[in-house]
């Protein structure tokens, strides 16, 4: 049910997108449509009004010739008189005003036309009405002749009233879709955190089995009689090493969850890092002699001295170490190696293990990635892991680089810098 419940609520989210966007749309073509009649009727109006005035009897007739009088020899009396008129008289001031009381501001081309279409009067050089002009203009009687009216940027004049409406609608929309995409991607977000809340406990639990383990085999060695005192008292200071171990892991697992908020506590204090590697090797004895593991230590550094946080960088080390133990393969090998950069300590530890492909190495470094394989723990991906150790390293002004190639292990290389200024991070 769950793994249907986000294709069913995209898909109505989705039509009821699809629902607003064609209403919006709908009421759009509605509004348009209703200004153009109440455009059409104003404009019907203020012809009407202005045809009433050209064919008012108590106008004086105007004797003066003019030149945009046309065919005045083929016009009727009445006719001819009315083309007096509209020329005695401004007539594109007459319209522009006629079409100010109702509101129009658009300007206006026109003439007279005889019942034959023939033009008698046209303003300065304009050019008689087409077939497309007359279909879209408008015309009003004047006698037997024919006022008629176009205007040129009448659909941009519209546009221009619709503008604020559409920009209105169009936001609007925008809205509902930033909506409905946030909406998706909290689904989505909530999904995966429920994911990695599973993983965690999954993941948590393998990385608290290697101090638990190691108490496990001390807490054995212990129980042999053969073992003298000395060999008794590492082996108890062993366990009480990984118990300490078992505490920090838990606090860091803390330490962890806040420093996505960028929350992470770093403790600075001088300490030598060939120091920190020996020891955490030493711990980690009993582990190697029973899986039969090599380790070379190969610590060139020259000044391994830094000014970092201890419990992080020895939590960093155990967690780097143990998964190469676990992932190598037959006759596990594992190589840590330092050397001197300028600015601090580079510190890398090598494995033969099984590698990682090259399409999964730009993942590792997430939160709780893991290698997919069908087995959570059979290949490399480390879980609370490497995200922590890059976090760990980051934090301390460092990097982190990892180089791998499938069936021939893993190199993790750690640029350290000599000191750690948290305040300044």
């Amino acid at each position: 049910m769950k793994g249907r419940l986000i294709p069913v609520l995209v898909g109505s989210m989705t039509a009821a997108m699809l629902v607003i966007v064609a209403v919006q749309v709908s009421w759009l073509e509605s509004s348009a449509k209703l200004r153009k009649e109440v455009f059409d009727q104003s404009i019907e109006q203020s012809l009407q009004l202005v045809a009433n005035w050209l064919t008012a009897t108590h106008l004086d007739d105007p004797q003066a010739e003019d030149p945009q009088l046309l065919r005045t020899d083929e016009l009727a009396p009445e006719e001819r008189l009315i083309v007096r008129r509209m020329e005695a008289l401004p007539m594109d001031s007459l319209l522009r005003l006629a079409f100010q009381e109702q509101g129009i501001e658009a300007d206006p081309v026109f003439g007279a036309y005889n019942r034959y279409g023939q033009p008698v009067y046209l303003l300065d050089d304009a050019e008689p009405f087409n077939d497309a002009l007359l279909a879209r203009g408008y015309s009003v009687a004047l006698g037997t002749l024919q006022l008629r009216v176009h205007f040129p940027k009448l659909g941009r004049s519209l546009i221009g009233q619709m503008l604020g409406a559409f920009a209105l609608s169009v936001m609007m929309m925008l809205l509902i879709a930033g909506g409905f995409g946030y909406t998706l991607f909290a689904i989505q977000r909530t999904k995966r955190t429920d994911r990695l809340q599973r993983d965690l406990v999954n993941n948590l639990t393998h990385e608290l089995k290697t101090p638990i383990s190691s108490i496990g085999l001390a807490s054995e060695a212990l129980s042999d009689p053969a073992f003298d005192e000395e060999s008794r008292k590492h082996y108890l200071g062993l366990i009480r090493e990984e118990n300490k171990r078992l505490g920090v892991l838990v606090e860091n697992v803390l330490r962890a969850s806040l420093s996505e908020n960028g929350a992470m506590r770093l403790y600075v204090q001088s300490l030598n890092l060939h120091d920190l590697v020996k020891g955490v090797v030493k711990n980690m004895a009993v582990k190697f002699h029973k899986q039969g593991v090599k380790v070379d230590l190969d610590l060139q550094a020259s000044n391994p001295n830094l000014v970092a946080d201890r419990i992080h960088l020895t939590n960093i080390l155990f967690n780097v170490i143990d998964n190469a133990v676990k992932y190598s393969g037959e006759d596990p090998h594992i190589v840590i190696r330092t050397a001197q950069i300028p600015d601090g300590v580079s510190l890398d530890i090598q494995d033969n293990g099984v590698g990682i492909a090259k399409e999964h190495l730009g993942k590792v470094f997430e939160r709780l990635y893991r290698v997919p394989t069908g087995n959570v723990h059979d290949v490399k991906g480390f879980g609370l892991g490497l995200s922590y150790v890059k976090n760990v390293v980051e934090r301390h002004g460092g990097s982190v680089q990892i180089e791998s190639r499938v069936g021939e292990g893993t190199t993790l290389k750690l640029l350290l810098p000599f000191e750690c200024q948290p305040d300044k991070i």
